[in-house]
């Protein structure tokens, strides 16, 4: 089942003594949301100050004990974004260690996918169209876009009239047929994306899958948005770009007091990260 996804790595924690709802705690969130929705502005806002009180709860059922967060893919980015919200002192106090597994920091290709021409996450015998209407609702998708400080110049979709780099998405949205998603992407998106980035100050332990294709640039044909286009791989964990979950290696060089560890999981997909046998073995020896 998709929604017990992370029942393996659970498993594993129990089995070394972590019990639920004692000293293991859940937090899961409705990945549609993004930062900011204008429609639901209080979804994010409440689901980070609910986070922050399990955070403290986990703490003080414990011994005023402090915490470690576990994340994976987009919680790796609310993670942040908690921590980077919430003062230093706060920090200090409750976090000893985040987690990161498979963390899109800055965004990745496979959102232009979903928003051109629809994804499907692999389901068989499912147009891709039918979802697309979807997948252009769920704001998440346009925070999750390549970001022009990481992707820079790369050429990101290919067309027989154009080519969209990360610095001219808002172009690609009208082009696509989707010009109401231009406007969200503009005034609340783009500007997450030039600090979303910030060192939080905690030790933190990065684990990214490789060695797996991921899609790196979409070639389209005359045919246009509606069919499927030609794919380039690159690296990445299937679904993550290698860049993308590197960016904060840059982005906190040489940053006092952040200490950041990058563990590489050869050929360990976006989802095999919370099953792997070996990958979960590197999970809880942290």
């Amino acid at each position: 089942h998709v929604t017990s996804y992370m029942a393996p790595l659970v498993k594993a924690l129990e089995e070394i003594g972590y019990i639920d709802e004692q000293t293991l705690f859940g937090a899961p969130y409705d990945f549609r949301h993004g930062p900011g929705n204008v429609r639901s502005p209080s979804v994010g806002s409440q689901f980070l100050a609910d986070l922050k009180g399990l955070v403290e709860k986990a703490s003080s059922s414990n011994g005023g004990k402090k915490v470690i967060i576990i994340s994976h893919s987009l919680g790796g980015l609310w993670t942040l974004h908690l921590l980077n919200r919430s003062p230093l002192t706060w920090r200090q106090k409750y976090v000893r260690h985040f987690i990161a597994l498979t963390p899109p920091w800055a965004g990745t290709v496979q959102e232009l996918l979903a928003l051109a021409s629809g994804y499907t996450l692999g389901l068989p015998l499912v147009n891709p169209l039918l979802v697309r209407a979807q997948q252009r609702r769920s704001e998440s998708n346009l925070w999750l876009l390549p970001s022009p400080p990481t992707f820079r110049h790369k050429p990101l979709v290919i067309t027989p009239y154009q080519t969209y780099l990360a610095s001219n998405l808002s172009e690609f949205l009208a082009d696509i047929g989707f010009p109401e998603g231009m406007h969200p992407y503009r005034s609340r998106i783009l500007p997450l994306m030039s600090d979303q980035l910030a060192a939080p100050l905690v030790p933190v332990t990065l684990m990214v899958g490789t060695e797996v294709e991921t899609p790196e640039a979409l070639v389209y044909d005359e045919q246009g948005f509606d069919k499927q286009p030609e794919i380039v791989f690159g690296d990445g964990d299937g679904t993550v770009n290698l860049k993308s979950m590197l960016a904060v290696v840059s982005a906190w060089e040489g940053v006092e007091n952040q200490s950041l560890k990058v563990t590489k999981l050869r050929r360990v997909s976006h989802l095999s990260v919370l099953k792997d046998e070996f990958s979960v073995r590197e999970i809880l020896q942290e």
